[in-house]
């Protein structure tokens, strides 16, 4: 029996990182796409509340984009450990310009909702491969600092692409800020262009729908993992729900972008370090994380200063940053010639309990109050971490 973080090698800086040349490129397009991503989601969001003057515009585009990456991540997830993944990667890109030229050619509020649907199931594929990617052709020690500038990417990418892409589209109209949107994904599908031709690894037949299921399942590490994985993800954007009822005015934006910020922050921080590569980090930041959520809790019971309650959501953005090293975990421990399946299985997981919980929490508060959404979403993680614990396992007999 031999534990699950032998052998794991110290991560080494970012530098590093920027001189592999598969590395380097899937960081580069990362935060090409991520950025884009957020320009052309403001401008769907904009668009969509403009044209039907309600609430329920903007909803229907986050709601859409759901259903069709669920279906991705399950029911054709066994298609994506088919092809080549470098020409795979490219064409999801491409798709993507394909697809947000639909609304830009015709900015109304269908063209846009459905181009947000299936914009949601590029993304989750997208995603998906591209862990594979990594899994297959970086080395160990070099993924922890992957994720970790993926990571810090989509979360400046979601403040300032958010931010931008309103601004852009207030000023100019939804048309410019969804051909920035389209030239990014161009970009980044000239980038993953030329990544190295991979070698032909023999795959064997499509797996089934429920081959990642199977494979997580029957690792009693991953299985542990992907539990803290799920209860993280359950109050992943509680402080973002939540933001609008507890602060008004100039805090608004401070609450509602803290848990953003204080997450680009410590992925940034902690991308290099080997501790969040082992799985008793990994633990403990997610203790750290139903900590930080109870706090919140007792501070807005309290009715305590609004910038008190900010630096709690900033410190539960930077408690979620711990997921990096569960991809870690996940590239390292799952059978790479199936890691887009199994990557593809905890996107559609976190899917799932990430909208139920939401929904949940968010009754909580409606029902209680903000605090007690809080309390029981902080409670709820740490009852799982005392009971998975995935770093007291061992790998099985090797």
């Amino acid at each position: 029996m031999t534990n699950a973080d032998e052998r794991l090698a110290p991560p080494p800086g970012y530098r590093a990182l920027f001189r592999h040349p598969v590395a380097s490129r899937l960081v580069a397009a990362r935060g090409v796409s991520e950025l884009g991503d957020f320009v052309g989601l403001a401008a769907l969001l904009l668009l969509a509340y403009d044209q039907t003057h309600s609430v329920l515009g903007p909803a229907a585009v986050y709601a859409a984009r759901t259903l069709p990456a669920l279906l991705v991540a399950t029911v054709f997830s066994g298609w994506l450990d088919v092809p080549a993944r470098r020409t795979l990667l490219v064409w999801l890109s491409v798709a993507g310009a394909v697809l947000i030229a639909v609304p830009a050619t015709v900015p109304r509020p269908v063209p846009a909702i459905i181009a947000a649907g299936l914009l949601g199931a590029v993304r989750a594929a997208y995603s998906s491969v591209n862990v594979a990617v990594a899994a297959e052709a970086v080395d160990a020690p070099l993924r922890l600092p992957l994720f970790g500038l993926s990571a810090f990417a989509n979360q400046v990418g979601q403040v300032t692409g958010l931010v931008a892409g309103a601004s852009v589209t207030v000023a100019l109209g939804p048309r410019v800020a969804l051909l920035i949107d389209l030239v990014s994904f161009l970009i980044a599908a000239v980038v993953l262009a030329g990544l190295p031709t991979e070698p032909q690894h023999r795959r064997g037949p499509r797996p089934p729908a429920t081959a990642g299921i199977r494979i997580i399942a029957g690792h009693p590490v991953l299985r542990g993992v992907a539990l803290l994985t799920l209860a993280t993800v359950l109050s992943g954007a509680l402080p973002e729900t939540l933001a609008p009822d507890l602060a008004a005015g100039a805090w608004r934006p401070v609450v509602l972008a803290a848990s953003a910020l204080g997450g680009a922050f410590f992925v940034l921080m902690v991308g290099r370090r080997a501790w969040l590569g082992r799985l008793a980090g990994q633990v403990a930041v997610a203790a750290a994380l139903g900590g930080a959520l109870l706090l919140a809790g007792v501070l807005v019971a309290v009715r305590a200063p609004l910038w008190a309650v900010a630096v709690a959501n900033a410190l539960i953005g930077a408690g979620g940053g711990w997921l990096i090293g569960a991809q870690a975990t996940f590239a390292r421990l799952a059978p790479p010639e199936r890691m887009g399946q199994v990557e593809a299985t905890i996107v559609a997981a976190n899917i799932v309990v990430s909208g139920c919980g939401i929904f949940l929490l968010g009754g909580v508060a409606a029902v209680l109050s903000p605090a007690a959404s809080y309390l029981t979403a902080g409670a709820v993680l740490l009852v799982v971490v005392l009971l998975a614990r995935p770093d007291r396992l061992p790998t099985g007999p090797e």
